[in-house]
């Protein structure tokens, strides 16, 4: 896998140096956009205690995506908050934020 990934990233290098661009298409150009913009995204700073108590109780519909100005998956989690799917998620950015030390002021960047 890594001889992979070295040769991936040398041919990656190569055609810049050249300035060939492929242009990628189908779930192909998907998967980039969506590392993109993962990659890209801007992190908010929100206070830790707040944030971790609107988890508690309002995770399961999202509350904390919303204060985090992440206002599409807070609108996911409400559509499906009948599901149980928004609480285990919840779950999981909660093991998420628990950790994260917070700065002087209490806050923390999510």
């Amino acid at each position: 896998m890594k001889e992979y990934l070295d040769a991936s990233m040398e041919l990656e290098k190569l055609r810049k140096e050249h300035g060939i661009e492929v242009e990628e298409k189908g779930i192909s150009r998907l998967i980039s956009r969506f590392f993109e913009r993962r990659e890209n995204k801007k992190k908010v700073l929100v206070n830790r205690k707040k944030y971790l108590t609107v988890m508690l109780l309002l995770g399961w519909c999202g509350g904390h995506r919303f204060m985090a100005k992440q206002y599409v998956l807070g609108v996911i989690y409400l559509l499906l908050f009948w599901s149980g799917f928004p609480l285990a998620m919840t779950i999981i950015d909660l093991l998420i934020a628990i950790p994260i030390q917070p700065d002087e002021d209490g806050n923390i960047l999510v």
